[in-house]
């Protein structure tokens, strides 16, 4: 599925979705579904690498 930029009106896929401009003022981005799968996503993979440090961790304790 393609989502749309609202502000730059381009065209992202789904599996590709971020903002490309995150720190540009954006009127949008509160309810822009293609910020909020790129944080989503971003969140995932922290989640994903945090078990991994902190098993390290208690091995060394």
């Amino acid at each position: 599925m393609e989502l749309l930029c609202e502000k730059y009106r381009e065209k992202v896929r789904e599996e590709e979705a971020r903002c490309h401009r995150p720190q540009e003022y954006c009127k949008f981005r509160s309810a822009c579904i293609i910020n909020m799968l790129g944080r989503e996503r971003e969140r995932e993979a922290a989640q994903a690498q945090a078990p991994e440090k902190t098993r390290g961790k208690e091995k060394d304790a």
